[in-house]
């Protein structure tokens, strides 16, 4: 985000504020009942979306230097690896020896020289190729150690995360992929901040209700009454399409005072929340000193496995004060997240009942509407759901 975008969404959301209105779509918006709970609908997504799309997996810092690794059950339980090899360059493999199909490494973080199978002790490189084998020349005389390498999935490490995608041999662009939002992650210092906190549960809701929750500034005042209602105006909120992503901007009630600063003192990140909701299912909440990551990993049409992770810039945990701090806005944004998520499985469980065919977003509301409205168009081409 340039200095000039930063003013020019600043005066817009003022100037929605003056009016006491905020941007409206020209109609309504319906969302069939069925796109949260058919299982039908819910396998064509995994297979169109989100197989093909380059999802953001982990930050840099979760992988900070060369001899690093990060293991984890990722979509559909695949057994992600991520390294940094020798040289710092990033990989993600299936985390399944080429031998006999053993986990390599327990699901977790760590340093290794090599990865050596628990099963037979075949060993790996951090860049996927196969070093060893036990009695190699007697029991497989037939194997080229050369061209023995873990199962590799495309990856780019960018503006600080690292991205993988579970199809497709080509590299990624995630430049391109990003269609316009690359300057905003510099913008806010993505880089130069290491993980402070995180925590993960999985939650009986659909994944788009997750989404839906961070395009619409509705419910603020009702469902986050006892958190942050009294910090952001009512319903006071907009946002801007990047291809297939978003970029919203909540309004403070400290928005009022805007015009009692001079314009080269304006700094939005004081008198609002900048969220990026990055197709299909991240978000990024950029908040006055920090950022905060949510991610969603759907497990299927009803359940859906939540992390929160708060990231602190570097250099800003030397003493007690500071972590306190941190941990402060960790606790805070954790507790006003799980009003949404209770919510969610109250809507989820709700749909047993058949009371509504379809949901109503409202003309203020009408991210929702252009979000489901993307996915129809993903889904309807049964392409690739992000161009590169």
């Amino acid at each position: 985000m340039n200095r000039d975008t930063e003013i020019s969404l600043l005066e817009r959301c003022a100037n929605l504020l003056e009016k006491k209105t905020t941007e409206l779509a020209q109609d309504e918006g319906l969302s069939s009942v069925d796109r949260y709970r058919s299982q039908d609908r819910f396998d064509s997504e995994m297979t169109t979306i989100f197989k093909n799309s380059p999802l953001m997996v982990a930050h840099s810092s979760e992988l900070p230097d060369a001899g690093s690794y990060h293991a984890f059950k990722w979509l559909e339980d695949f057994p992600l690896l991520l390294t940094r090899d020798k040289d710092g360059k990033i990989h993600a493999f299936a985390n399944v020896c080429k031998h006999r199909g053993s986990r390599l490494t327990a699901d977790g973080k760590g340093y290794a020289r090599n990865l050596v199978c628990p099963y037979h002790a075949w060993s790996y490189g951090l860049d996927g190729h196969l070093k060893g084998a036990p009695h190699k020349k007697t029991g497989f005389p037939s194997l080229d150690t050369e061209n023995i390498k873990l199962k590799e999935l495309p990856a780019e490490e960018a503006f600080g995360f690292i991205w993988v995608q579970r199809e497709d041999d080509g590299p990624l662009n995630i430049r391109e992929s990003l269609a316009g939002l690359a300057d905003d992650f510099k913008w806010f210092g993505a880089e130069d901040h290491v993980l402070f906190a995180q925590s993960e549960k999985i939650w009986n809701l659909n994944w788009k209700i997750m989404v839906e929750g961070g395009l619409e500034s509705y419910h603020f005042k009702i469902a986050h009454r006892d958190t942050i209602a009294p910090l952001f105006n009512d319903n006071l909120s907009i946002f801007d399409e990047f291809g297939p992503h978003f970029r919203s901007i909540l309004t403070k009630t400290t928005l009022k005072d805007l015009d009692e600063i001079p314009q080269n003192e304006w700094r939005i990140r004081d008198k609002a929340n900048i969220l990026y909701s990055l197709y299909p299912f991240s978000t990024i909440l950029v908040q006055p000193d920090h950022f905060a990551v949510l991610n969603a990993v759907p497990i299927g049409p009803n359940r859906t496995k939540i992390s929160l992770q708060t990231f602190v810039p570097k250099d800003s945990l030397e003493s007690e004060k500071a972590r306190a701090h941190w941990q402060a806005n960790f606790d805070f944004t954790h507790k006003t997240l799980l009003e949404d998520f209770e919510l969610g499985e109250q809507i989820q469980q709700g749909m047993k009942a058949d009371a509504n065919e379809f949901f109503r977003f409202g003309r203020f509301e009408s991210a929702l509407t252009r979000f489901h409205e993307i996915t129809e168009e993903k889904l309807s081409r049964g392409s690739p759901a992000t161009e590169r």
